[in-house]
């Protein structure tokens, strides 16, 4: 890696056959009010101070460094369609210039990914001065429809902005970034929730922020959803398909923590109840790098035993030790035996772990954790396909012809099984993520949930009642979860739960639920009661290595844990109050009776666990109708006396497409 040293002298020197410097230009005329730069392929110059260095390192370990420029007060070009701030990207040269810097560059602009930028090819960079004052940001207030917010942030790409007052509405994460909001949008002290359904809801409030660099982020806050902080400035730039905030003055932000709330466990089973969760662990790895992907997770093994104990905190104390629990993410069979043993104290019992190794370039497998005290497996297979659509996928198990490939990476997990003797069966699911693009990752999505919704309508065909469960990686309004739900007669259990609850993962600021149960109408006739753990989605990375006593069943994976117990509990057996006896008068008066406990309704549910602390207060009960809320948190459909899919159509739970 080459240094070039002397702030006032030629930085990056111009090769011979570069152009001649032209005269220089506002940015804003290199930039444009068009989504891409007009000038495109055209060398130019420009001059301007220096207002941020990013530091980014790809998935193959290298560096590579960006800097800012905008043009110095009173030289703008005064169009405010036109940004007067643009990227330079040096490449891997390490830049020995910083915010402050006056310099007069000169180079060929092009796009990069949505970023208009100079090239750093035969780059020109001439330092004239330091200590230059930096341009006064511009006040954030991003439109909330996606594509005004597009417009508007295109306008100021490049150039410095400020929330006065920002709020934590994503947690920070390892890729060195958090989101935050106006914190003048919280709503009765709670910080503004962003719910994406489908693609198109207006989510625009939310902006993501980037830490200066993406290799150390050690300085970097932990910060939570709700913390508040300061004055937050930064550079807007265009990463990943997002706009977002890069800091510029790290320092500068002042962290005031939120309360941990508090949340109780799970309600506790009663008669022939059962439950079922869904839980994508993560990135649960053992200390061996056995596979061909340069970037497997090996962790140490302490990390490993972290992992582990975080994972049984969870599954224990929050979930209460489900029935059957789906799992995602996970390397090895003996990663999960090793869970299992771990849990054996806490809940009573040892798992069962059905598991098979799929093909995933990662080594990452679907499993299902069940009770053996109540649940016989009779059988197991991962339901592999072939498809028309580019997956490269490359599975030794299956053979593909016609210029098909294998269409899952990680093939859904049927699990033939029978709880207290019902016969059920189950598929564990990871779709496809959206790494890499939606657009480059919708088919393989879509084909997948069609194979699954096949899946589905053989095991109801031959008289199973069916749940489908996982990481679908796509929100409950897509497409991909409408066919699920239409090529087959599956209703949504988590649609019970109320709305500003209903999530499981947090990306960039946006809540989302991309975790989902699913489940046939026979037994969403037997009633549900529904709700999700949010013991992680909104907290900390950094928290994934705490092993405090509060902080221990806290983000123990990236994903919340959705959950629905089987079955309403028995009612209760109505009491005879006893005749009371005439007692003579006394002297000394009586002590007052206590006062009397109501009848619960049938199908009322009553927490038993002590409540330990969550992510996300609980909002009030909202009157639902045929629904009642548990003590617990959990929503209860008591479908009973036949009432299945057509009942939740009818109370408007069955999910419409919404394009």
């Amino acid at each position: 890696m080459r240094r070039i040293a002397g702030l006032t002298t030629l930085l990056l020197l111009l090769a011979v056959s570069s152009p001649v410097l032209a005269q220089p230009l506002p940015i804003g005329e290199i930039q444009g009010a068009a989504d891409e730069s007009a000038r495109r392929g055209d060398w130019v110059t420009f001059r301007g101070v220096v207002t941020a260095v990013y530091e980014d390192r790809n998935t193959r370990g290298v560096t590579y460094y960006t800097l800012f420029v905008q043009d110095l007060p009173g030289q703008e070009d005064g169009d405010p369609a036109t940004s007067d701030g643009i990227a330079v990207f040096l490449g891997r040269r390490l830049p020995t210039v910083g915010p402050g810097a006056q310099v007069l560059v000169s180079g060929a602009v092009t796009e990069f990914y949505g970023l208009t930028e100079i090239d750093d090819r035969d780059l020109g960079l001439t330092v004239e001065a330091t200590g230059v004052p930096l341009p006064e940001p511009v006040a954030l207030d991003p439109p909330a429809d996606m594509i005004e917010q597009a417009a508007a942030f295109e306008a100021l790409e490049g150039m410095r902005a400020v929330f006065e007052d920002a709020v934590v509405i994503g947690p920070a994460y390892e890729g060195c970034g958090f989101a935050v909001a106006d914190a003048g949008l919280a709503v009765d002290g709670l910080p503004p929730r962003f719910l994406r359904r489908d693609d198109d809801d207006p989510v625009g409030q939310a902006v993501p922020v980037l830490w200066p660099s993406d290799v150390d982020c050690e300085t970097m806050p932990a910060v939570k959803t709700g913390d508040r902080l300061g004055r937050v400035t930064g550079v807007v730039t265009y990463n990943f398909d997002q706009f977002k905030l890069l800091l510029d003055d790290p320092d500068a932000a002042d962290v005031e923590p939120s309360a941990l709330p508090a949340l109780s466990p799970l309600p506790a089973l009663q008669g022939a109840q059962f439950s079922l969760a869904t839980l994508n662990t993560a990135d649960t790895f053992d200390a061996v790098h056995d596979t061909t992907d340069e970037g497997e997770p090996v962790p140490s093994e302490d990390e490993v035993a972290v992992k582990r104990a975080k994972l049984a905190a969870g599954i224990s104390s929050l979930l209460g030790c489900p029935t059957l629990l789906g799992v995602q993410e996970v390397e090895h069979e003996a990663l999960l035996l090793d869970l299992a043993a771990e849990l054996a104290g806490p809940c009573g019992f040892t798992y069962q772990v059905t598991h098979r190794e799929s093909p995933d370039g990662r080594g990452i497998d679907n499993a299902l954790l069940s009770d053996p005290r109540r649940v016989v497996v009779a059988e197991a297979a991962l339901r592999q396909a072939c498809s028309p659509v580019p997956t490269d996928v490359s599975d030794p198990g299956i053979t593909c012809e016609g210029g098909e490939m294998p269409l899952f990476g990680r093939p859904p997990l049927e699990v033939r099984l029978a709880v207290d003797g019902r016969p059920l069966a189950v598929f564990v699911n990871h779709f496809k993520s959206k790494r890499g693009g939606d657009e480059e990752t919708d088919l393989q999505r879509l084909a997948q949930a069609r194979y699954q919704a096949a899946l589905t309508a053989a095991a109801r065909a031959a008289g199973s009642a069916v749940v489908v469960l996982g990481d679908f990686n796509d929100t409950e309004g897509s497409d991909v979860v409408r066919i699920l739900l239409e090529g087959s007669d599956l209703a949504p259990a988590l649609a019970g739960v109320p709305d500003d609850e209903r999530y499981s993962y947090n990306f960039g600021g946006v809540s989302e639920l991309i975790d989902g149960v699913l489940v046939s109408p026979d037994l969403a006739a037997e009633g549900l009661t529904v709700g999700i753990v949010h013991a992680n989605a909104d907290f900390p990375a950094a928290w994934e290595r705490a092993t405090t006593a509060d902080l221990l069943p806290r983000r123990f994976s990236d994903h919340d844990v959705p959950w629905v117990i089987v079955g309403l509990p028995p009612a209760p057996t109505p009491t005879v109050a006893a005749a009371t006896p005439t007692l003579p008068p006394s002297a000394t008066p009586s002590p007052a009776p206590a006062t009397a406990t109501a009848v619960p309704p049938a199908g009322a549910v009553a927490a038993t666990a002590t409540a330990i602390p969550l992510p996300t207060p609980v909002p009030a009960a909202t009157a639902m109708p045929a629904a009642g809320r548990s003590a617990a948190g959990g929503w209860m459909w008591p479908m009973v006396g036949g009432l299945g899919v057509a009942a939740l159509a009818g109370m408007g739970l069955l999910l419409t497409r919404r394009r």
